[in-house]
């Protein structure tokens, strides 16, 4: 992805430009000369470091593009250059993936420069430094799935702030990719435990992992193959009443499905165990002591995810 001189904002006080910068074809590219407030002598260095560390950004040697860019940082007083140089420095920090130190410094940027129009970018690259820390595929790793997906989860949180936040900004397609395939890894996560469940007949396990995606992934989980499996479930651990309510919203919901084809009949059986039952003196809809998770109802999260799609 190119970025253009209009993402990253010259200094108010710019005079002219002084380099293009592209940071491996993904970063930005940016006109920035600087008047300084300080001495000639002052100008001179702050402005030279500046443009050698842009220089190096450019050319891909990143550590020295850091060292210029702190040099820059390390100078006596305040310059007009001084915003752009913590900026690029975490940029250099990034394509190192020196990422925490990275994020640290968009993070500085954000507190020191409030209001700055350069603010929803350096937002954006903690976002994207975040995502850059989720499991990815390997032929000498296990799955991404199968991994420690916490830090799926943080750069989800960020990348959706960074969309409701600044949902005009031009990094907002990226950003929901990005979120997207967070969703993905964790959806594909979710599908693996309750296959290691469903294998092992741990029905509460497949209970819990099913209200869990589709409370937290109503807009992707919310499916006539869920709700099955979910009733299934639900058959298994005799909450034979919750069984026959789902059915019923597979029905309605999906009137065309194989699975909605299956309805009329299951619920018959079910009404026929739970009579069984009541005959026997036994409860028939539910058992007599249940956990808090029989109580719960994930389908009634999936309405408005289905009326938006």
């Amino acid at each position: 992805m190119m970025l253009t001189d209009r993402n990253v904002v010259r200094p108010a006080r710019a005079a002219r430009p002084v380099a293009r910068l592209v940071l491996a074809g993904l970063l930005l590219s940016l006109a920035g000369c600087v008047s300084l407030v300080e001495t000639p002598k002052a100008k001179t260095a702050a402005g030279s470091r500046y443009r050698d560390g842009v220089r190096y950004l450019r050319t891909g040697a990143y550590l020295e593009a850091q060292e210029a860019f702190q040099a820059v940082l390390a100078l006596p007083g305040y310059s007009a250059v001084t915003p752009l140089a913590r900026l690029r420095l975490a940029d250099a920090l990034f394509q190192q993936r020196k990422l925490q130190e990275a994020m640290q410094v968009y993070r500085s940027y954000v507190q020191r420069h409030d209001g700055s129009p350069n603010v929803p970018y350096a937002e954006f690259m903690i976002a994207w430094a975040h995502f850059r820390e989720v499991p990815t595929e390997s032929t000498i790793m296990p799955p991404a799935y199968e991994m420690d997906l916490s830090t799926a989860e943080r750069a989800r949180y960020h990348l959706e702030r960074f969309v409701q936040r600044y949902p005009l900004s031009p990094y907002v397609a990226r950003a929901m990719a990005m979120r997207d395939r967070c969703i993905a890894l964790q959806l594909r996560r979710n599908e693996y435990v309750v296959g290691f469940y469903v294998e092992r007949e741990r029905w509460i396990g497949v209970v819990f992992r099913l209200h869990r995606a589709l409370t937290e992934h109503a807009a992707w989980s919310h499916n006539p193959e869920n709700y099955a499996l979910l009733v299934q479930a639900y058959t298994r651990l005799g909450w034979r009443s919750r069984a026959i309510t789902l059915w019923r919203t597979i029905a309605e919901r999906w009137p065309d499905t194989a699975q909605a084809a299956r309805a009329d009949a299951a619920i018959a059986r079910l009404r026929k165990q739970i009579a069984a039952a009541e005959a026997r003196g036994e409860a028939g809809g539910m058992p007599a002591e249940l956990p808090p998770l029989a109580l719960e109802r994930p389908e009634q999260s999936g309405i408005k995810a289905l009326d938006e799609s």
